[in-house]
């Protein structure tokens, strides 16, 4: 199978004795049915466990260079039944405990992920009008000073309006982008050059959880 060989122990005699584990367990008649398993392939990769097993014990009596390689390949190939074995039968199984399959030596991820908290900070901002037609906004996290975002955030709501006069209040920008990363620019016509534009940013993780709003800056539009 294709995959990963992490959870399986890379010094041998800890897979010695993992595949001992696994012997006893696929050998209890009561756990394969309380566990739905397939006889069939039980007892495919307990042969190949024990062929393993049995050239281990073969070269600790001769070390020879031909048992080393019988060994090695033997456990290759029980590496590869468990593996599969592990995959189809282990790590999926609604019948097992997170307990009982780590008997097994499975880890399994929690599956109920850790929720991303609603974001506490706000961005700070300073708006760039070197380029004609153009403010760009760069911000960072006012808890951290850093360019960016904090930890959690997928990026930034701009709330923006053309206004001729200071909003009393966030709800007078009407207009609204969302950036993943700093820098932001808006663009704009030549009968708009001249124009006060007021914006206002706020952090929002991927499952739309805003933040607090930041303050509201201005810039002329060059």
């Amino acid at each position: 199978m294709a995959g990963s060989n992490s959870w399986l122990p890379t010094r041998e005699q800890d897979f010695v004795d993992l595949c001992e584990k696994w012997m006893a367990g696929l050998s209890d008649s009561a756990q394969i049915t309380a566990f739905g398993w397939n006889q069939a392939e039980v007892e495919g990769v307990k042969t190949r466990i024990d062929g393993f097993l049995t050239a281990r014990s073969a070269y600790r009596t001769d070390n020879s260079t031909q048992n080393r390689m019988l060994k090695d390949d033997a456990g290759n190939a029980a590496k590869n039944a468990m593996k599969d074995f592990a995959r189809y039968n282990i790590r999926f199984n609604r019948l097992m405990t997170g307990e009982q399959k780590l008997y097994y030596g499975v880890r399994t991820a929690d599956p109920v992920p850790t929720p991303t908290p609603k974001p506490t900070t706000f961005p700070e901002a300073e708006p760039d009008t070197s380029v004609i037609r153009q403010v760009t906004i760069h911000f960072w996290d006012s808890g951290t000073k850093k360019r960016g975002k904090p930890h959690g955030v997928h990026g930034a709501e701009i709330r923006w309006a053309i206004l001729d006069h200071a909003p009393a209040s966030v709800k007078e920008l009407a207009n609204s982008d969302f950036d993943t990363a700093t820098p932001f620019t808006l663009v704009f016509d030549e009968s708009q050059r001249g124009g006060r534009l007021y914006f206002c940013l706020r952090w929002e993780t991927s499952t739309n959880l805003k933040g607090p709003d930041g303050e509201i800056y201005s810039a002329v539009i060059p």
